[in-house]
């Protein structure tokens, strides 16, 4: 792994300097490192505050005696043009309180002048991360399950870029197979062409049904099936070119809903593509001495780490997925020279996973040792589980539409807009957001329920709701005119500090999403953001306000706007100038 470099946000300069005071009055410099700083509730003098129960055993003290003493000799590191006023004890806390005019003046200016760059971040620079996202079979429907996988991934790999990683986003598709031979051979039989050209996964999926049921009653259609997926397997040119059909069909018909949803892949890969792989990692697991025979089948042992046997090569010759995985890992390692590789796949997938990465390990691939699975739980209505037998089971493309219908009966009769282009457009922006927003709002692992009153709601914890108080901030700004670079701003009001600091505080959420592979606290943080500049918007005068609180209520405006774009676009939604 490369070496991370440190960020250079504003937030990041306060706290380096306290870090620096601590050591200065006695703390060592590894411990003032680890101390937590974090802002203090609404009822509690100071901006920040430092728990310092962690020193009471090298002090030999009380910890709200060490905040005392600690205090004393801090107010002697304070200068009249740094960060920090003033340090005060309160219990077993050291409390700091900002120069508002200092951190609010370069915390504006600093999102004023990066514009969507602020939040941009370095420390991944020189590493390469594969995340595998997405995965759909082809010649089938994408259903609910592929939408978290796609915008749980697409805003993880967002994220990554955005601190400095070089990221390629893996389509790995689900191409081959039994089912595919099926498939070709009902093609053959019964196939319409132009029919498929116009409704590809429809028709394909409507001849595996019928071939499916003809071969229950037929042998010799099983038969066929497999048949023809040896020819596939061998190479057969029409085999390969009527497979190819099929893929090319499906690609153009998923790329409809890639389309909506704005995503876009760097490779796409199925499982096809590893094939030519298959017997250099057998041989490779042989020569380890990672994989050994057990009743004619190649297999890992993996009790000793409670892992049980995983297959490799079955008795008769076949390969599996696990297979098809490790080849992965040996190209993304090989070929692709990758740093970490991350794959974004259900939960039900948990332990083939924690096998894949202990497979790869026995074999000697340092890249095991960087792989995560991002794992999502189940989707579900409110009513509850999502069943196939039960007929409630959603497919992606149906949720788009209904998405849609639902955002543009919320706009209708309310939106400013005039044009039905730019209605249209606001449509997308927030049934699109909508369901992004849905999913990544919360840790992936958790259950998603979809209950359209609340995703679409403009009250509560949605994409609508954070996408209105952009629009709100933007409108200031247009009736505002040319915004000037401040040269010196003077918060006063408490809700104009808070929306400093909260403003400030976004490159450090952004680097919690790699840390923690999840968006949900870039999310909750847009959310809390959109929440305090409405509280800012209805409870302070902006553009009535006297000179000097104008121009600093018109600049936190547009710091707000271009942070909540700017957390927006990382999850891959839109910020709508006008609602």
């Amino acid at each position: 792994m490369k070496s991370q470099q440190k960020e250079n946000s504003v937030m990041e300069k306060v706290f380096g300097q306290v870090r620096a005071d601590l050591e200065a009055v006695g703390v060592d410099a590894e411990t003032a490192q680890l101390l937590p700083i974090n802002a203090t509730p609404e009822n509690v003098e100071g901006d920040f505050g430092i728990p310092v129960f962690s020193l009471a055993k090298t002090f030999r003290k009380s910890p709200p005696q060490i905040a005392q003493e600690l205090a004393v000799k801090l107010t002697d590191t304070v200068t009249k043009n740094g960060y920090v006023t003033k340090y005060f004890p309160v219990g077993p806390y050291v409390n700091f309180e900002l120069n508002a005019e200092k951190f609010a003046t370069t915390t504006v200016v600093d999102i004023l002048q990066k514009g969507p760059e602020y939040g941009r971040q370095n420390f991944g620079s020189g590493e390469k991360v594969i995340i595998e996202l997405s995965s759909p079979n082809i010649a089938k429907r994408m259903s609910v399950g592929h939408l978290r996988s796609t915008i749980i991934g697409d805003a993880i790999a967002k994220a990554y870029s955005f601190c400095g990683f070089e990221v390629i986003k893996d389509n790995h598709l689900g191409d081959w197979g039994t089912q595919f031979g099926h498939l070709l051979y009902a093609i053959e039989q019964w196939g319409d062409f132009a029919a498929i050209e116009k409704n590809p996964i429809e028709e394909l999926q409507k001849l595996y049904v019928k071939v499916s049921a003809a071969g229950e009653e037929d042998e010799k259609v099983k038969d066929a099936g497999r048949a023809w997926f040896k020819k596939l397997e061998d190479g057969d040119p029409e085999a390969r070119r009527l497979w190819q059909k099929i893929t090319d069909w499906s690609l153009k018909d998923f790329q409809k809903i890639y389309d909506i949803l704005d995503v876009k892949f760097d490779i796409t890969l199925g499982e096809s593509f590893y094939e030519p792989m298959l017997q250099p990692v057998i041989e490779k697991a042989k020569k380890t001495g990672a994989a050994t025979e057990s009743r004619g089948a190649l297999v890992f042992d993996l009790e000793d780490q409670g892992l049980g046997i995983a297959i490799l090569q079955k008795s008769d010759g076949a390969t599996i997925y696990l297979t098809r995985d490790l080849a992965k890992i040996m190209y993304c390692t090989e070929t692709l020279k990758a740093d970490r590789l991350i794959y974004v796949v259900g939960e039900d997938q948990k332990l083939y996973f924690r096998q894949l990465f202990a497979a790869a390990k026995k074999m000697g691939y340092k890249l095991a040792d960087h792989s995560v699975h991002i794992y999502f739980g189940l989707v579900r209505l409110p009513e509850g589980k999502m069943s196939t037998r039960k007929g409630r089971v959603i497919f992606l493309e149906d949720l788009i539409v209904e998405a849609q219908k639902r955002a543009a009966a919320m706009i209708s009769g309310k939106t400013k807009l005039t044009t039905d282009v730019e209605k249209e457009k606001l449509i997308k922006q927030i049934s699109v957001g909508a369901l992004k927003w849905n999913d990544l709002k919360e840790d992936p692992r958790e259950p998603v329920i979809f209950n359209w009153d609340e995703m679409l709601s403009l009250k509560g914890n949605s994409a609508p709701y954070v996408q209105y108080a952009y629009a709100r901030a933007a409108s200031v700004l247009e009736k505002a005119g040319e915004l000037k670079k401040p040269h010196s701003l003077m918060p006063t009001e408490p809700l104009e500090k808070s929306v400093v600091k909260k403003v400030a505080e976004f490159p450090s959420v952004v680097k919690k999403v790699v840390e923690n592979n999840t968006s949900a606290p870039l999310a909750t943080y847009l959310y809390e953001l959109a929440q305090e500049y409405n509280s800012f918007y209805h409870e302070l005068t902006i553009l009535g306000a006297e000179r000097k609180a104008k121009e600093t209520r018109i600049a936190l405006s547009a710091a707000v706007a271009q942070t909540l774009k700017n957390g927006l676009s990382l999850l891959g939604i839109e910020a709508p100038e006008k609602m």
